[in-house]
C-alpha cells in the first residue's frame, strides 16, 4: 500500500476549499468591516387570518366572463348521435332524481347539504 492519496484519484481541492496557505507567511486575519445594513426585525402588521384568506382565495380560479354558452350541435354530431346523447342525459337525470328520492327518505342523510346529496346520488348511477 502506498501513502499517496493522489494515486487513488481523490479530489483534495474539494476537501479543503480554503486552499493551502504557505507556511512562510502568516495569514492575515480578516479585517471586520462595520455592517452597513442594520439587522432589525420588522414588526409584522399582517394578521395570519388575512394571509390564509389570501392563500385560499388565490387558489380559486375566478372567471368573471364565464357565461353559459350555446353550441351549434349540428357542427359536431349527426342528428342521430344528438338524439342518442340526449337520451343518455335524460336517463342519467332520471336515475339521479330517483337516487335523491331514496336519499331524502333515509334518516341517516338528514344532516347533509343538498350538494352532498346530489353528489351521492350521482355516484350511485351506474
Amino acid at each position: 500500500m502506498t501513502e499517496n492519496i493522489r494515486g487513488i484519484g481523490i479530489n483534495t481541492g474539494s476537501v479543503n476549499p480554503y486552499g493551502n496557505q504557505t507556511k512562510g507567511s502568516e495569514a492575515k486575519p480578516e479585517e471586520k468591516q462595520p455592517e452597513t445594513v442594520a439587522n432589525t426585525a420588522q414588526n409584522s402588521t399582517v394578521k395570519p387570518e388575512d394571509v390564509l384568506t389570501y392563500m385560499a382565495n388565490s387558489a380559486v380560479i375566478v372567471n368573471p366572463k364565464a357565461t353559459t354558452r350555446t353550441y351549434d350541435v349540428s357542427k359536431y354530431v349527426t342528428p342521430e348521435q344528438a338524439a342518442r346523447i340526449a337520451g343518455f342525459v335524460t336517463s342519467f337525470e332520471d336515475q339521479v332524481a330517483q337516487g335523491l328520492i331514496a336519499i331524502n327518505e333515509m334518516e341517516e342523510f338528514d344532516g347533509l347539504s343538498e350538494a352532498s346529496k346530489y353528489e351521492i346520488a350521482a355516484a350511485m348511477v351506474k
